[in-house]
Order: structure tokens, then sequence, then C-alpha cells
């Protein structure tokens, strides 16, 4: 069952994919967010979606999701407002 944030992951947004998650497909929007740690600076890969629907198909910490062909380990959960996941990826 969707969850309210599912409704603004919509196919038509720029990033738009559907990764293979361990129970099933999860909808959301690949990016790369910025991020500055001890001084450096870089990208990091980033899947937004519904926090119920990560929940249903298993897209937890170090749970392993495809997206696009590319293996990615999600290294941590970050929470958004309206019901909604950032997953902070690291590719293998």
């Amino acid at each position: 069952m969707a969850g309210h944030y599912a409704e603004l992951i919509d196919p038509d947004l720029p990033g738009y994919v559907e990764a293979a998650a361990p129970g099933g497909t999860l909808a959301g929007i690949f990016t790369n967010a910025w991020q500055e740690a001890a001084g450096q600076g870089g990208t990091v890969p980033v899947l937004t979606c519904d926090a119920t629907d990560a929940t249903a198909v298993g897209a937890m910490a170090d749970a392993l999701v495809t997206i696009d062909g590319h293996d990615f380990v999600i290294r941590e959960a970050q929470p958004r407002n309206g019901g909604g996941v950032s997953l902070v990826l690291e590719e293998q």
C-alpha cells in the first residue's frame, strides 16, 4: 500500500526510476546530492521515495537495490516531511 508521498513521485519528473529492491519494485527520484565532510566535497547517490513503499519492499539500511543496471547498498535512510525518505546509496 502506497503512502501519501508516493503521489509526488511522478514518472514524468527528471530522475524518475524504478529500483529493484529485495521485495519488489520501488519508484523514486534518483539524484546525486552534494555532500561535504572533513573539508572535502563531492556527490553521493540518493533515491528519494515513499517511506511506506520502501519499508514494504525491504529497502532499508544495508539492503541492495538495483537502478538502471547498477547495484547500490543503502547506507542511510533520512526521513523527509510528508512521509518520504531519502535513501543514501553506495555503488557496488
